[in-house]
């Protein structure tokens, strides 16, 4: 793109092509003359707005990578004009972007990448993706309302924390959530697995009371056991009125 010719001439020539494609797969690389902190630039210029608007409005995506090299270099100027740009259905298939460090004879250096030709794309979706765009002065405003509605939603306290701090909390909120989520599915597992085991069993004698304990089980049979004796002992009466007083000392127990 000719810096002196203003950006939508360009940008026409663009829309024609993605007419032109019809949603097949498209790559394009060019030398855009406009600068966006979107594309890992130091600044934005006016072009950079006006490409980045296009781009978003036409579900088209950047595959710059940040880099400690710069796509434009001259002797006391850098910057990163020169873009790789891809359409929904090329996307997965650009990979390992770089700047190369090869020395190149231009004041543009040499960008890298890999496509990749047999990926299986049968179960790729077409369907454009909802994109924003947010100006850098939009930032602080943005970042603002987004920690509002997290505080609101997760029900996290707002005290002014960092960014770092809401992240903690949030982070223990989701992994509560988690963990009452997965309980509540072990649950209703063992229920629906082991519904017809343990049954209660109507023929059982008795009724179970909370306080009652294998000793005092064992007190009862043994009392039980001293009345029988002293109600069987009928010819000797030293020997019953002994047996008697055990039954009696037992009972009062």
């Amino acid at each position: 793109m000719d810096y002196n010719d203003p950006i939508e001439n360009n940008l026409q020539t663009l829309e024609q092509i993605l007419d032109f494609t019809k949603g097949a797969k498209l790559i394009v690389a060019m030398d855009s003359n406009a600068r966006s902190t979107s594309w890992h630039d130091t600044t934005t210029n006016n072009r950079g707005k006006t490409l980045e608007e296009f781009i978003a409005g036409n579900q088209l995506y950047i595959i710059n990578e940040d880099s400690p090299r710069r796509t434009f270099q001259r002797s006391r100027r850098t910057s990163n004009v020169d873009l790789t740009i891809v359409n929904n259905p090329m996307l997965a298939d650009v990979t390992h972007w770089e700047i190369a460090e090869e020395e190149s004879v231009l004041d543009h250096n040499i960008l890298k990448f890999s496509i990749n030709f047999e990926r299986d794309n049968t179960n790729i979706s077409n369907t454009p993706e909802l994109r924003y765009i947010i100006r850098e002065q939009q930032n602080t405003e943005f970042y603002k309302n987004l920690f509002n509605m997290i505080s609101k939603n997760f029900q996290i306290e707002d005290t002014g924390e960092s960014a770092n701090d809401i992240d903690e909390k949030l982070y223990a909120v989701l992994t509560r959530l988690f963990v009452e989520k997965f309980d509540e599915t072990v649950q209703t597992t063992c229920r629906e697995t082991c519904k017809h085991l343990n049954k209660p069993n109507s023929k059982a004698k008795g009724w179970s009371v909370p306080w009652w304990t294998v000793a005092l089980k064992i007190m009862r049979k043994r009392t039980n056991a001293l009345r029988r004796l002293y109600q069987r002992t009928k010819n000797n009466s030293d020997l019953r009125e002994s047996r008697r007083t055990q039954y009696a000392i037992a009972k009062v127990a």
